[in-house]
């Protein structure tokens, strides 16, 4: 992150509905851009709690950092104190500090010795660095990586300046999708703090430690996520407002929640590469299905995980069934096509599976052409997905997420000019986004429009509700060829419902997959009727390619997504 607002220069100013404009450090702002400034600087005074660290209050003023550790541990003896979720909140300057320690051998006062005009020696002491315990060191150098960042106010407004200008300026500006941008629908991440795949690394730590059975508390079980119970957020909102104002051409997300549909982006300008919960398609003619309901078969999918972890289940796997030779798992959701009787089978990509080629391809295609791309919420660690955001190199870069990236760097590169074409910030989506839409929006729009989402909610839960209201089989479907756009027809649960709405935080399935190892599919591709996804190079459904097709496609994700780790939670029933 650079050290200064201003390096590398600010994007063209822009006036933003009239003449007026005022001038701050060297830069001239509109008054829309001053009045942001203004809001902005007033939350300096906010408290966000106490250091962990030294003890002192956290203000709004300077960055801070949250970290979290398991909660089945007693941290009452650890240094660093923790609240009862297991997260502690420290400046910026003193997590330095406690990183710092995480390298340093033994307990020991980091010093140094410098010398007086008189040429005697003197020891001057800094700071005593943590006394951490060996239990607690170890812990916090698993949780490092997924430390959590949080700009001060006044730096995301200035950020949030120079995003608007260079959205107006770009010519294809794309947006890139990950799981941060759900949190606040009610889903969790997947490397936060707290997220799915930390909390899985995590415990996989405590319990290669062999903790003492005084030091754990039970563990509590994760009660799942209602997927048809979730809402588009501010973001998923703010998002369609600027496609439909031609701000931005094209969103590529990795989340499968079906919030960027929900919220009204058409098929036409997305690619989820992931897939959708809500879509499925048929095994044997390729007609596409929009539901408004949860598609996946859990309960098959928790039998499968059952017996690929435990090699035995309490779950009865239903008649439909069958195992997925490249992920494992079931992809069949209990229904039929209405056209040729075949078999019913989610979208969702799971470890092995194979993209969607047609989705992967228009997301390419927008990727190569892009001079703007924005990512959000996403730690952009999975391929073949992160390779589109450097898909066009002389593209500039904003990222917006809480825990570090491969890709920060890049966002303070400049142009010919000198002036930096992206941005980095640490925050919040929803808190970017709101101020991004404050400068893109005239006063009057943006006050109509926020003022609206009453309204907007209660026609999401229409568009939900409908399951219950809609009789069976009355809604249109179209072909697929070659796996083309989603129908727009709308169907009802079956009875009996093969498949539960929730499903675990912690499941290997969950669809919001930013961590997961992919393929990539044909367009002429299917899966084959024992469950396998298949290309017209690996006619027997053996789950591999041949050695053009692997050379030409096949992506791997880092070290946490080879699938090795799996969930330890079970989706609650009933």
């Amino acid at each position: 992150m650079s050290s200064s607002p201003f390096r590398g220069g600010m994007p063209k100013n822009y006036d933003s509905g009239g003449s007026s404009s005022e001038t701050e450090n060297g830069i001239c702002l509109t008054m829309t851009e001053k009045k942001l400034r203004s809001t902005a600087s007033k939350t300096k005074s906010k408290i966000f709690g106490t250091c962990s660290h030294c003890g002192q209050l956290i203000t709004g003023e300077k960055q801070r950092v949250e970290i979290a550790i398991p909660t089945t541990v007693n941290s009452s003896k650890f240094s660093l104190s923790y609240d009862s979720h297991g997260v502690a909140k420290l400046h910026n300057s003193c997590w330095k500090v406690v990183h710092s320690s995480l390298k340093q051998r033994g307990r020991r006062r980091n010093t140094r010795t410098s010398r007086t005009s008189s040429s005697t020696a003197s020891v001057i002491t800094t700071p005593e660095l943590p006394n951490f315990d060996r239990l607690e060191k170890d812990i916090l150098k698993a949780v490092a990586e997924s430390a959590e960042f949080h700009d001060p106010m006044v730096t995301v407004s200035w950020e949030a300046i120079r995003i608007a200008r260079l959205i107006k300026s770009s010519r294809h500006c794309i947006v890139f999708t990950g799981a941060g941008i759900s949190t606040a629908a009610g889903i969790g991440d997947y490397r936060g703090k707290s997220g799915k795949w930390t909390s899985l690394d995590l415990n996989d730590f405590i319990n290669d430690l062999s903790l003492k059975q005084e030091e754990c508390s039970e563990e509590v079980e994760d009660i799942g996520v209602d997927y048809e119970n979730l809402r588009p957020t501010y973001t998923h909102e703010a998002l369609k407002i600027l496609l439909d104002m031609g701000f931005i051409k094209y969103i590529i997300s990795q989340n499968g929640d079906g919030l960027h549909k929900l919220s009204g982006v058409k098929n036409a300008h997305i690619s989820e590469l992931h897939g959708n919960v809500y879509e499925e398609y048929c095994e044997e003619c390729g007609t596409r299905y929009t539901r408004d309901m949860y598609t996946p078969d859990d309960v098959a999918g928790q039998y499968y995980d059952d017996m690929q972890e435990f090699k035995k289940s309490t779950v009865k796997l239903p008649k439909h069934a069958i195992r997925c030779k490249t992920c494992g798992l079931t992809h069949r959701t209990g229904r039929k096509c209405e056209k040729c009787g075949g078999y019913l089978l989610d979208t969702i990509i799971n470890f092995g599976d194979d993209l969607e080629e047609d989705i992967l391809e228009r997301a390419e295609n927008h990727a190569a052409k892009t001079d703007l791309v924005i990512s959000l919420g996403s730690t952009m660690s999975v391929t073949p997905a992160n390779g589109l955001v450097t898909r066009n190199k002389s593209a500039g870069l904003v990222v917006c997420n809480r825990q570090k990236t491969d890709f920060d760097s890049l966002c303070d590169r400049t142009n010919s000019d000198g002036v930096r074409t992206g941005s980095r910030v640490f925050s919040d989506c929803d808190l970017l986004m709101k101020c991004v839409m404050s400068l893109l929006l005239n006063t009057n729009d943006l006050i109509r429009w926020e003022g609206e989402r009453d309204l907007r909610m209660r026609k999401y839960d229409s568009q939900r509700q409908k399951q219950s209201t809609t009789e069976p089989n009355t809604g249109s479907s179209e072909p697929n060829t070659g796996r083309s756009e989603p129908s727009t027809s709308q169907h009802t649960k079956q009875s009996p419902q093969p498949s539960s709405s929730k499903r675990s935080k912690t499941d290997n399935r969950s669809t919001q997959v930013e961590a997961r190892t992919r393929s990539v599919k044909g367009d002429k591709s299917k899966k084959s009727q024992d469950g396998s996804r298949t290309s017209s190079s690996d006619p027997a459904g053996t789950g591999t390619r041949d050695s053009k097709d692997k050379t030409k496609r096949t992506r791997s994700g880092d070290a946490r997504d080879s699938g090795k780790r799996r969930a330890s939670k079970r989706v609650k029933r009933g």
